[in-house]
This record gives C-alpha cells, sequence and structure tokens, in this order.
C-alpha cells in the first residue's frame, strides 16, 4: 500500500511520469538503431560493396554474357577475368551512394566509366575473337551485343528503389529531432519522477521499471521481427537483393536487441540504488 505521507497525487504522478519515460526509453533506442543501421548511408553503402554482392552482381553479368557469346559462336572461357571486379565494385558502389546521397563517396563521372570499362573489355574480347577465328566483322552486331551488355549491367546494378534518396535524408533528419527532443524530455522526466513524493527510493524504483520495461519490449520486438521474416520473405528480386535487405533488417534488430539489454542493465543498475537506500533508510 501507498506510504501514509504521500498522498494520491504523487502516487499517480509517478505512475503517469514512469510510463512517459518508459515510452520515451523505446522510440530514443528504436531511433538510434534506426540511424545506425538502415539509415547510416556509409553502411549501406559498405553492404553493397561487399564481395558477397559485388560477386553475386558479376556471376549474373558473366552468365548473361556467356549465352550472348554461345549464341554467338564466341568462347567465354576468360569472361571471369574480363569482367573484373573491381570495375563492377565501382559501379554497384558509385550507383548506390548517388542514389541514397552519399555524397562523399559518389561521383557519376565513376560510375559511368565503370560501367564503360566493363562494356569496352568484352567489346574488345569480341574483336579478338572475330579476328582470331577470322569471322566476318559486323559492326552493327558488335554493337547490339555490347548494348544489351549494357543494359542487363545497368538493370543488375540499378535496384530501382524510388525515392530512396528521399526517404533516407528525411529519415536521417527525423530521428535525429527523436532522439535529441526525446532525450530531453526523458531526462526531464527522470529526474522529475526521482524528486516526487516523500518516499524516494520508490520514485528511483520506478524509474527503474520504466527501463525493465523498455529492455524487455525492445527484446520482444527484436525476437518478433526475428520470427516473421523467418517465415515471410520480401517479394524483391534477384535474391542476393532480397538477401542484402534481409540483413539490413536483421541487423537493425540485433541492434535493438543490445539496446534492449542496456535497458536492462541501467534497470539493474538503478535496483542496485533502491536497495542500497532502502537499506540506508
Amino acid at each position: 500500500m501507498p506510504d501514509s505521507r504521500e498522498n494520491k497525487v504523487s502516487v499517480v504522478l509517478r505512475v503517469l511520469l514512469s510510463f512517459v519515460l518508459f515510452a520515451l526509453v523505446v522510440v530514443i533506442s528504436l531511433a538510434f538503431c534506426a540511424k545506425m543501421t538502415v539509415l547510416n548511408k556509409d553502411a549501406i553503402v559498405d553492404r553493397f560493396a561487399s564481395y558477397e554482392y559485388v560477386s553475386e552482381v558479376k556471376n549474373s553479368t558473366v552468365q548473361y554474357v556467356s549465352d550472348v557469346y554461345v549464341r554467338n559462336g564466341l568462347d567465354c572461357d576468360k569472361l571471369n577475368d574480363i569482367i573484373d571486379d573491381e570495375l563492377v565494385r565501382d559501379s554497384v558502389k558509385t550507383y548506390i551512394a548517388g542514389n541514397i546521397g552519399s555524397e562523399n563517396v559518389y561521383n557519376e563521372i565513376t560510375y559511368t566509366e565503370s560501367v564503360d570499362g566493363i562494356c569496352d573489355s568484352v567489346e574488345s574480347d569480341i574483336r579478338d575473337q572475330i579476328k582470331l577465328k577470322g569471322l566476318e566483322y559486323n559492326e552493327s552486331k558488335v554493337s547490339e551485343i555490347k548494348e544489351s551488355v549494357n543494359s542487363y549491367l545497368l538493370n543488375e546494378i540499378e535496384v530501382g528503389f524510388s525515392g530512396l534518396k528521399t526517404a533516407m535524408n528525411v529519415g536521417a533528419i527525423a530521428t535525429t529531432v527523436i532522439i535529441s527532443v526525446g532525450a530531453f524530455f526523458a531526462l526531464a522526466a527522470f529526474l522529475i519522477l526521482v524528486f516526487i513524493g516523500k518516499v524516494r527510493y520508490r520514485s528511483v524504483r520506478a524509474a527503474g521499471i520504466s527501463f525493465y520495461a523498455a529492455g524487455f519490449y525492445e527484446i520482444i520486438i527484436s525476437i518478433m521481427v526475428f520470427i516473421i521474416f523467418k517465415f515471410k520473405h520480401l517479394d524483391i528480386f534477384p535474391i542476393y537483393l532480397r538477401e542484402l535487405v534481409m540483413d539490413c533488417i536483421y541487423s537493425c534488430a540485433g541492434s535493438i536487441t543490445a539496446a534492449g539489454f542496456t535497458a536492462l542493465l541501467a534497470g539493474l543498475i538503478i535496483s542496485v540504488a533502491v536497495w542500497k537506500m532502502k537499506r540506508g533508510k
């Protein structure tokens, strides 16, 4: 039962502020996790430029060009060397950087030169094979093959998420505002809560409960994300692009889990403080 020295207003206000603190901690944590993962432009560029993703783009392109070569009686044994890994990486990296607004990485000239470099290498190999095999040279046919390779490569590189740059910019600003404003009000709610009522340890304990509740809530959210996407797949193609998107989502969910355990640790520290306050009393 509430202590006789405390009035009902203090008790109700303590409960209300405890809930407000809980909500603010959750919102701040989610905003921070989103800002550090799915809204982190440099991190996203690095994911697209990773060996795994670039290899998938290259292998898909090599397979397509191999089919074109076979249909035209050309050897495709050296295509894996002709389509350079670094040019593919530069193409992917600069395209993604430009479309999410990471200006410190994006360079339109580099993007164009990388794509053209790959297509020029294919064209050069075709010319060499025609000359080596003594085949009849057809300029329009070679240009047609080069154009088809260029179109396919652009289709593999350009993921087609319209409005992604705007969404990233708005999201980054929104999360920054939420974290800043939320931190101010969370600190205010915590200080007010701690000094409410005549029995101090009860107020501090209410603040600890807020952190415990926030921690468990965040962990539950992350577990739900893992469970949902364990059975539900996003309709994104090609598959390696879907896997990259899922990796971003799982990374965000993992950071939410870490934030949840951090909140639980804060609650534990507050509980120790409450225990000492009660013993001192």
